[in-house]
């Protein structure tokens, strides 16, 4: 069943609230959905506020909506949730080849439902010094679960397709670094340094729109450096176009492109905030 939510805002989207909050999202009807990680809920963020909906049980990072579908990446239970039409939230994937996942952080899907996701555990599970992050895709149905990088990366997070689906852009916050994966043949992966950051800790979360342009998070630790939060844009070649300033602290973790178009929303988990911000 639909998740219950509020009617909608007549004001832009944007809110306070939750615990933590990462990782906003549009789901298919066009409502706006976010992550408060520290709570366990998934919220919907309408008239100004941030309204809990359901509750994991655990740290949830990340949600995504496929082949009707709530999907949950979820690090206390390290496993990805799925919650479908009977309305129960089950684990949907935890282990790969025998071993159970770290905890996985960032999720997106593509037009066919497949799903992509990061596996990286908490802060700190995986360093510069301690590279296991991962990233995997699960096919449509559930029954193929396919590295792309396994246990390479130094906290895999956000996570973003092409728009017409040539590549796939992913966040490696602690090693300050944007990657782009691409398949050639089909089902061959190919992995490449896009964009190498410098200041803060890292990119956290990305996103792409129609034109290419590729907008990236920048995370900082609140109360370290200009305590500015920042987005990158990206040219579809992967030069620096401009940086765009966020209002609140510099703890920025989550973006998504409104599908209106127009806008930027953003997450700061130092305020527990979503913001709107015009592009």
């Amino acid at each position: 069943p639909p998740l219950a939510r509020p009617p909608p805002a007549e004001s832009a989207p944007c809110g306070a609230g939750g615990a933590g909050l990462v990782a906003p999202t549009f789901g298919p009807d066009g409502s706006l959905y976010a992550v408060a990680s520290e709570s366990g809920d998934i919220v919907s963020v309408a008239n100004a506020g941030v309204f809990p909906l359901l509750n994991t049980g655990g740290n949830p990072t990340a949600v995504c909506f496929a082949e009707g579908a709530l999907y949950v990446c979820d690090w206390a239970h390290r496993a990805i949730l799925c919650r479908g039409s009977d309305g129960v939230l089950s684990e949907f994937v935890r282990e790969y080849e025998g071993r159970d996942l770290l905890g996985p952080s960032g999720m997106t899907t593509d037009a066919k439902g497949n799903i992509y996701f990061t596996d990286s555990g908490p802060l700190g599970e995986t360093t510069l010094g301690e590279r296991g992050g991962s990233v995997f895709s699960i096919s449509r149905d559930g029954q193929l679960l396919q590295p792309l990088a396994l246990g390479t990366l130094s906290h895999p997070c956000g996570l973003a397709l092409a728009p017409r689906g040539g590549a796939l852009y992913v966040c490696e916050l602690l090693a300050n670094r944007l990657l782009r994966f691409v398949q050639r043949p089909a089902g061959v992966w190919h992995c490449s340094v896009y964009f190498q950051f410098s200041g803060g800790l890292g990119p956290s979360a990305v996103a792409c729109d129609e034109d290419g342009h590729v907008y990236v998070a920048l995370f900082d630790f609140a109360g370290h450096g200009s305590g500015q939060g920042r987005v990158a844009v990206l040219s579809p070649q992967g030069t620096l176009v401009k940086e765009i300033a966020c209002p609140g602290g510099a703890e920025v973790s989550g973006i998504a492109l409104d599908p209106a178009g127009g806008a930027l929303i953003v997450t700061d988990a130092s305020t527990s905030r979503v913001h709107r911000l015009a592009i």
